[in-house]
């Protein structure tokens, strides 16, 4: 494997430039050009690094070596979220018991047991030493910066003082927590799941896990939209990049937003996970990428079968094999605030973990195990931080094929020399044919049917036909080898809206790689088909081009209006239908005697923009009629639509609005429905659609997947966290996240980016949805909200004298760490 450069030099000095204060900095931040805690000097420490904040709090790091600029880094971060990653330290230690109790439902408990039965720490204790020099080294720095600033009480949350909070943590701290975000998508989907897995007939039968132990909330809530664009479409000829994750604006999965630079030797700017090294999303002098969620698998689940009377023995091809036993003991503190321990023994086949799923649990007649792709994707941060330092795109695929550590994302990317690419490299099980077709026979019919409605495979745990297998080249055993996974370079564009890989580029399909990929050849949701249909007008001149204008070339302005042009593809599809049907009809039956006045609503609709901008009214009645039909509808004919799904159109099929009642009884129960809410039927969406920060009401627009709209916003709480929920009313109807308030937001289009390359470099815009800071009393804990909310981009500053001459500048040095001997 080609690896990361050993112990880069230090090129150039610190940067320094003269201090600059204004009214939207922190308090504490930046007082003067010599914060620390005076302890140790920059002279004597052994990380130093210079931050310079511009307007909107973005952190600009520089520093001489890796060490020192994951220090800068985490310094950074910890002052503006710093409490989420310390509540993700605990954790992963396993001690949320011990700090916080048992937890509603035991879920501190079972996490605590479930983190020890997935050995995350002993993994990274283990592993640590085996990285990449480069890669520790940034490890290292980036606790130390933590700790630094720890130590200086700049904590950003509410945490500071409190006594679960850690006085430090260290590198094996992060490194575990690091392999937990490799889970994100597996794993961590059930962790409760796997913590409350106990075998029946003992004397003491374990608790029902809680309502949330799943192996498929991530499918429906986890999204983005990413587009990279190639020569032949764009004004400069050169790559341009539209990144759109959608992730929580509440909890651990939030996005943080800086620039990093090693003089002379490195440079890279964009956002990634919080407590993590380097750029997730982003850019740097030669390329720009974005991520968006696969549609693949990263794990498969095993049904066991056992001995009658032995639940923790199984057959495995006709032999009797013994369960792994691991006995673990947690502290737990009671409500009298004593310490207690809890010990319990956990079970593992050589899958992997059971697990008792929600409704199914473990009993005698049911047992699930299963097998995670990322349990031992050890390689992430090398991943990103060589994505980060590729100096061509074909370095840039280089580090798919050779480190082979994306978790559970595509990657579209374009470069400055005008090549767009798309590829799945994530982790994916590698399954016989036989292994594939024994399960298409099976999940036709009963629980293997079951769980394939939820997108899950469940594979017979007695039969060696259904082990993962080897493939040359993969990264672990068991697992795809990145040369057979999807990959597409195109000179026109690239796209993924969390579909499977197959209409990467709907005039490229991608075929013939394994259904754990992601199906081909099937029905696309409304979001994707909205992808597609945008992009693809870019080609067309009877399009007029679309959102490229009439020189066919897209150019940055373009670009950014089109991403958050707001329009929905189900309505461009159906209203006009509905619309038709509707007109004349003032009072509609929808049965038991209730009878109901849709005529203003049908009106409404009529001359409803189409968007879902603020100002856009009928945007809410639109919203509730969608919300009638459940997700099946939209992928077929049936209720909702006449023209059924066609392989030979994915994009523009099905269409039609259905015959029958189903439409006119959706458009009476939208209106009783907004009725009970308290909502006007004539309230534009951005009285009605909002989300709260610091107790105000920032209006917001976007829509959700039902309407086929790229900027994807909802309500949602995919987290792990502990920090507090932001309240809501009581919810009138749960499939559009109706309330008596209204539609409050917490999830969807969170950093916003659309740059391009020049002859002068990359230039782009962006927004950070929920803003960059946690500490309600900076000037950045909802500027940028407020920004989204009108649609204001803002520059992402990557040119020294632009830096230079923000008008919001601060500037500080930060130090720490042992002193090298």
């Amino acid at each position: 494997m080609l690896r990361l450069s050993r112990r880069l030099p230090c090129a150039l000095a610190l940067l320094l430039l003269p201090l600059a204060c204004s009214d939207d900095a922190p308090a504490d931040a930046g007082e003067t050009a010599e914060t620390g805690t005076g302890e140790t000097s920059s002279d004597d420490a052994r990380y130093a690094a210079n931050i310079r904040r511009t307007t909107h709090g973005v952190a600009h790091v520089t520093a001489d070596n890796w060490g020192s600029l994951a220090f800068g880094q985490a310094y950074a971060f910890t002052e503006d979220k710093g409490c989420l990653l310390a509540d993700q330290i605990i954790k992963v230690r396993s001690e949320r018991a011990r700090w916080f109790g048992a937890g509603e439902a035991n879920v501190n408990i079972y996490t605590d047991f479930a983190y020890l039965q997935l050995h995350v720490y002993e993994l990274a204790q283990q592993q640590f030493p085996e990285l990449d020099e480069t890669v520790q080294d940034g490890i290292l720095g980036y606790a130390a910066g933590y700790n630094q600033a720890l130590a200086e009480g700049k904590i950003g949350g509410d945490c500071d003082g409190q006594a679960w909070v850690p006085t430090e943590l260290d590198h094996i701290d992060l490194f575990a927590y690091y392999i937990d975000l490799g889970l994100l998508a597996s794993s961590r989907q059930a962790i409760t799941a796997v913590g409350s897995a106990q075998p029946p007939g003992g004397a003491a039968p374990a608790d029902p896990a809680p309502h949330f132990s799943t192996l498929t909330s991530h499918r429906g809530e986890l999204g983005s939209n990413g587009w990279a664009f190639g020569s032949d479409v764009t004004a400069s000829g050169r790559g341009m990049v539209m990144g759109n994750p959608h992730f929580p604006w509440e909890g651990e999965l939030q996005l943080w937003e800086s620039h990093l630079r090693i003089p002379g030797e490195f440079e890279v700017y964009g956002v990634g996970l919080l407590g993590v090294p380097g750029v997730l999303i982003g850019f740097n002098e030669h390329v720009a990428w974005t991520h968006t969620v696969s549609d693949g698998h990263r794990l498969t689940l095993y049904q066991i079968t056992s001995p009658p009377g032995e639940p923790t023995k199984y057959y495995y091809d006709g032999e009797v094999r013994d369960m792994l036993a691991e006995q673990f003991t947690i502290d737990v503190m009671e409500d009298d605030g004593t310490i207690t321990q809890e010990t319990r023994t956990m079970w593992r086949t050589h899958y992997g973990p059971m697990a008792a799923l929600e409704p199914f649990y473990w009993t005698s007649a049911l047992a699930l195990s299963y097998r995670d792709a990322n349990i031992d994707n050890f390689v992430l941060i090398e991943q990103f931080l060589r994505m980060n330092m590729s100096t061509s795109l074909g370095e840039f695929q280089q580090v798919h094929t050779e480190v082979a550590g994306i978790p559970w994302v595509n990657t579209m990317a374009a470069s400055a020399d005008g090549r767009a690419w798309y590829m799945d490299s994530t982790p994916t099980p590698n399954l016989s044919q036989a292994a594939i077709d024994a399960w298409t026979e099976r999940k036709v019919s009963g629980f293997t049917k079951a769980l394939a409605d939820q997108d899950i495979w469940l594979l017979d745990g007695s039969d060696s036909r259904d082990e993962w297998q080897a493939d040359p080249g993969a990264r672990s055993p068991g697992l795809i080898a990145p040369a057979n996974m999807p990959q597409l370079e195109r000179s026109d564009f690239v796209f993924n809206a969390n579909d499977s890989h197959w209409l990467s580029n709907p005039l490229a399909p991608l075929t013939g790689y394994s259904p754990l990929h992601g199906f081909e050849g099937t029905a696309r949701s409304m979001r994707t088909r909205m992808n597609a249909r945008t992009l693809l007008d870019l080609l067309d001149p009877d399009a007029g081009y679309g959102f490229a204008g009439a020189d066919g070339k897209l150019d940055l302005d373009e670009l950014t209006t089109a991403a958050l042009a707001n329009g929905g593809y189900t309505a461009q599809l159906l209203r006009d239908d509905l619309v038709a049907r509707c007109t004349g009809v003032d009072l509609w039956d929808i049965g038991g005697g209730e009878v109901v006045d849709i005529a203003e609503a049908c009106d409404l609709l009529a001359t409803w923009d189409g968007k879902l901008d603020l100002d856009s009214v009928g945007a809410v009645i639109w919203r509730e009629v969608l919300g009638d039909f459940d997700a099946a509808a939209f992928k077929d004919a049936g209720t909702l639509f006449a023209t059924g799904f066609d392989v030979g159109d994915p994009v523009d099929t099905p269409h039609t609005l259905a015959d029958g009642d189903a439409p006119l009884d959706a458009l009476a129960r939208a209106v009783q429905r907004l009725d009970e809410a308290g909502v006007a039927l004539d309230a534009p969406l951005g009285e009605a659609q909002f989300t709260r920060k610091g107790g105000q009401s920032v209006p917001i627009h976007g829509g959700n997947a039902s309407e086929g709209i790229t900027n994807l916003i909802t309500h949602s709480q995919l987290r792990s966290d502990l920090t507090a929920e932001v309240p809501r009313a009581e919810v009138v109807w749960d499939q559009t996240d109706l309330t008596k308030d209204g539609y409050q937001v917490n999830y969807g289009t969170s950093f916003i980016m659309c740059m391009e390359f020049t002859d002068d470099g990359p230039r782009g815009r962006a927004l950070l949805s929920y803003s960059q800071s946690s500490e309600v009393d900076s000037g950045w804990y909802q500027d940028q909200t407020e920004l989204f909310s009108q649609k204001q981009w803002r520059p992402m500053l990557w040119n020294e004298a632009d830096i230079a001459a923000d008008p919001n500048l601060i500037e500080y040095d930060v130090s720490g760490g042992e002193p090298l001997p």
